[in-house]
């Protein structure tokens, strides 16, 4: 369920204006996705102290929001796709399956693929409804069905947008596999990864986990158990924007998604600057 609550720390009339001399906001909002009963309230304290001129101009313009912490965890039990946003619907399906450990475990499963966009770009992925994320921990497991599959994070639009790209080639044997992809109004083009090996070299349910620091502009993606990344890049083009699962022109499966993200309730914005490739 969604759950959020927030009240703005001043109203725009006579009464709740603020005294010159010292402005305190309480910013206080909670924004919680779970399906894991996970809820963590955020809290700030922002003080203009003796700039009236400049919290007044803040307060006119209506920049005051509440401030929002996101946790999500969906492994499809319920059966329910109602989280998250497809581009066709029919193209998507809950299915189940006999696991050892599980019983009977249920993952998300995209029944067909779709031709990329033009400029060449995937569009086959769905979207985590409401969350709009800057910095964030995200992970799930995957399962290829031909040969890739993707993340995408801090989309903007379907032109503007990062996506990891997870392939069973290394990115020397194919260039537009294996690595950290960015798409910004022309088609994609690789900005890490290159000489990393192969992300996922076979059929079997793998884990991935890709963490981003919108302020630092550090991207990192892990693969598995592994303590060092197996893609990393600093960039900043994008520093918004949601999360997505998908394939760039493929199937396959993902189960136990998990999104956990204290720079919430942004708004996306791209300053076009260069990657730095690591």
């Amino acid at each position: 369920m969604l759950r959020q609550s927030g009240v703005p720390a001043i109203k725009n009339s006579q009464s709740t204006r603020p005294t010159k001399n010292l402005a305190l906001i309480l910013l206080f909002g909670l924004a919680v996705i779970t399906t894991s009963r996970f809820a963590s309230p955020a809290l700030e304290l922002i003080a203009f102290r003796d700039d009236f001129e400049a919290f007044e101009r803040a307060w006119r313009a209506g920049v005051f929001a509440v401030i929002e912490q996101v946790s999500f965890h969906d492994d499809f039990e319920s059966g329910d796709r109602g989280w998250w946003q497809f581009p066709h619907p029919e193209d998507w399906a809950i299915l189940s399956e006999k696991d050892a450990a599980l019983g009977v475990n249920h993952y998300l499963h995209m029944k067909r693929n779709r031709e990329p966009g033009v400029p060449r770009r995937p569009l086959q992925f769905a979207l985590l409804k409401k969350a709009k994320v800057g910095s964030f921990d995200f992970q799930t497991r995957l399962r290829r069905e031909g040969k890739s599959m993707i993340i995408v994070f801090n989309y903007v639009d379907t032109l503007h947008f990062y996506y990891a790209h997870l392939s069973v080639d290394r990115g020397q044997q194919e260039p537009v596999h294996n690595g950290i992809f960015i798409v910004n109004g022309e088609p994609r083009k690789r900005i890490a990864g290159i000489d990393a090996p192969p992300a996922l070299p076979d059929r079997e349910w793998h884990r991935v986990r890709l963490t981003r620091d919108a302020r630092a502009g550090t991207i990192q993606v892990f693969m598995d158990d592994a303590h060092e990344p197996l893609f990393s890049v600093v960039d900043d083009t994008f520093t918004c924007g949601q999360v997505g699962i998908g394939s760039f022109d493929e199937t396959g499966d993902f189960d136990d998604v998990v999104l956990n993200s204290s720079d919430a309730g942004c708004e996306p914005g791209a300053t076009l600057r260069p990657a730095k490739a690591r």
